[in-house]
């Protein structure tokens, strides 16, 4: 049988044996380092993004211990804070000893509640406490108007990652290791076996019930599918149990106009979800979801324990080291101020001025074929080049640190400080900092990423790219290498985030970030026609066990196949050209080595398909990819010309 019978992504290959680069682009390229990988036994996957990320890990593990030893002084006071922090999640015998101790006052509050009253009496503190509730209330700048910032309400995260998993085959084994779990963590919070495990079993009712009403994440994939315009007296109608106008008013010190419901047939749902009759449910699955979201801050023992459904589901082997962990403290309550340190350190002002071209050069390819685009009118033609040219690039790390950051004070163990107690404080200044917002103007300098992750990004309602300085080194960029390999690397990713400006998300929103639509009805329908071409291209490829969901991944995958081809055309005004390097460094930085479990959770919830067949899938797109290998009818790697999409 022909290979070109089989599937997208190349020829299957069997295990232990190289494929020819003509069947299989990703696995001949990745054969020897997908033999000798190793995944780390506290991480479910390792690849090129994740080799990054440790690097980045160590540099900055290495520079908090310099720190401790007196090798540098603080940049900043805040850095200083930080150090303060850093040094409470590594005081291993002091976390020990003081054990559930530092979490007993936040249970016993929710202890202290004996019906819907007790908890409506006192909403909006509740939320400003950091206590979680059958919803989430966030300000964030209002689609529609991105200049100013909006009330946004979104439904809760389920036990399980995705709607979808209710339904799998192992779904009753997956939730039986989150019910261990907590009911273990419940048990050190001093709970008898038997009351722990009703507590559980109450919980688990709750989640059920709420499945039926959130949406799955290829729904969430659609951006335009969120956004709901309401009243606050709609609002209040959602629920009888509580004064939702009244909690919002409250929180945010003013009478919103409108508040955005994300999922308006889960709000719809409300108060059948939350009553007197569920209330005994929603207690329990309000504590423990408050005692699984805090236990990783007590002891060892209980770190240990209250990450035992993720490496479930993720398929770790074992708990953070005490370093990582406390790297990952400080990733998550002074992200910036150790982003700002990192890029400072890392990131030279040479690299920032070469990657910042480099952007440049790519939008001013990207405008030439738009210029040139044969199936866009004229009108949306021109807003569509309007929007390019207004696109904001953000490379490296910020100017500033986000002013919040100012506000964190660690108490130390000295002065009666625990690291949870800290971690909860910490929490509470950023969701008063979060709802000051609603009367500030929105702030477009700010980063949607820190500079010590290693990834990029688009953001459609401020219309600006993002490219963080731990991306910017090999094998994406570098230097050191040829044109042909960054711009198969980070070109591509430069080129991707562009095109999210123009997927089917980005092309909702105009050139400054406001959800309205620029596009004719001729051009709306020829690109939702291409659209549907990405989301069947990648649509039911066979992937661990399971299959893709094109349509949940059709957003990356359009900004995948246009980051592609603006990077070969941007390639192609060097007179070094080299298309075989291009494309083996493309199939370099999507290597990934991950658990089964990991692929299947990915598979599920990522907006993104598997890396194996971005590596693989995308360039079977494009001519050049023939010409550079010599791929004809019958290779692995061939699709037919009819089959290949473009879109921009």
């Amino acid at each position: 049988m022909s290979k070109v019978m089989h599937v997208l992504g190349g020829a299957p290959v069997s295990a232990g044996t190289q494929a020819d680069i003509k069947d299989n682009l990703y696995m001949h390229v990745n054969y020897q380092w997908l033999q000798n990988a190793v995944i780390p036994d506290d991480k479910p996957d390792t690849g090129s993004f994740q080799e990054l990320d440790e690097e980045v890990e160590k540099r900055l593990i290495n520079d908090f211990n310099d720190y401790h030893a007196g090798k540098f002084t603080a940049p900043n006071d805040m850095f200083t804070e930080a150090m303060k922090l850093h040094t409470m999640v590594l005081d291993v015998d002091q976390r020990n000893h003081d054990g559930i101790r530092p979490l007993l006052p936040v249970i016993n509050r929710i202890k202290r509640l004996r019906n819907l009253d007790d908890l409506r009496l006192q909403l909006s503190d509740w939320i400003k406490s950091a206590l979680p509730l059958p919803f989430i209330v966030d300000i964030e700048p209002d689609w529609k108007n991105t200049a100013k910032n909006a009330v946004f309400m979104y439904a809760p995260s389920l036990i399980l990652p995705d709607k979808t998993y209710y339904a799998k085959a192992d779904s009753a084994k997956l939730l039986q290791s989150w019910a261990t779990m907590s009911k273990q963590l419940l048990m050190h919070a001093g709970y008898l076996e038997n009351v722990a495990q009703k507590m559980v079993d109450q919980a688990l009712a709750f989640d059920k019930a709420l499945v039926p009403y959130v949406m799955t994440s290829e729904e969430l994939a659609d951006m335009t599918k969120q956004y709901n315009a309401k009243t606050l007296s709609e609002v209040s109608a959602y629920s009888n149990a509580f004064d939702l106008s009244k909690m919002i008013c409250e929180l945010v010190d003013d009478e919103p106009d409108k508040v955005i419901i994300t999922q308006p047939n889960y709000f719809a749902a409300l108060d059948k979800l939350v009553n007197a009759d569920t209330f005994t449910n929603l207690k329990s699955w309000l504590l423990i979801k408050t005692v699984n979201t805090y236990a990783p801050y007590l002891s060892e023992t209980i770190r240990k324990t209250a990450d035992m459904f993720h490496r479930t589901v993720s398929g770790i082997k074992a708990s953070l080291t005490l370093d990582r962990f406390a790297y990952t403290v400080l990733d998550d309550e002074f992200k910036y101020v150790i982003g700002d340190f990192y890029g400072r350190k890392y990131f030279g002002e040479k690299a920032k001025a070469n990657a910042t071209a480099m952007i440049q050069e790519m939008i001013g390819v990207y405008k030439k074929r738009l210029e040139n685009n044969t199936w866009l009118g004229a009108q949306t033609r021109a807003k569509a080049i309007l929007k390019l040219n207004k696109i904001a690039i953000k490379v490296g790390f910020p100017e500033k640190i986000k002013p919040v950051y100012q506000k964190l004070h660690v108490t130390t163990k000295r002065d009666g400080g625990t690291l949870l107690s800290n971690y909860i404080a910490i929490k509470q200044v950023m969701l008063a900092d979060n709802f000051e917002q609603f009367h500030k103007a929105v702030d477009r300098s700010e980063w949607d990423m820190p500079p010590q992750l290693v990834n990029a990004c688009y953001d459609p309602s401020r219309n600006d790219i993002t490219f963080p300085a731990a991306i910017l080194e090999k094998p994406f960029y570098d230097l050191s290498q040829s044109h042909s390999q960054n711009f198969g690397g980070i070109g591509c990713v430069m080129g991707h985030e562009i095109s999210h400006a123009f997927d089917n998300n980005g092309s909702h929103f105009d050139e400054y970030g406001n959800m309205v639509n620029w596009w004719t009805d001729e051009d709306a329908a020829y690109f939702k026609k291409l659209t549907q071409k990405m989301i069947d291209e990648f649509d039911g490829i066979p992937f661990a066990g399971s299959k893709v969901d094109g349509k949940l991944v059709v957003s990356e995958n359009i900004a995948d196949n246009g980051g592609m081809s603006c990077s070969l055309e941007a390639l192609k005004q060097y007179d070094d050209i080299d298309l075989k390097a291009f494309f083996i460094n493309w199939a370099t930085i999507w290597r990934m080595k991950a658990s089964t479990q990991y692929k299947l959770m990915l598979l599920a919830t990522d907006v993104h398909a598997p890396e194996e067949l971005r590596g693989n899938v995308v360039p079977q797109n494009f001519t050049e990819f023939y010409d550079a290998f010599g791929i004809h009818a019958g290779d692995g790697m061939w699709l037919d010309p009819t089959k290949r999409v473009q879109i921009w």
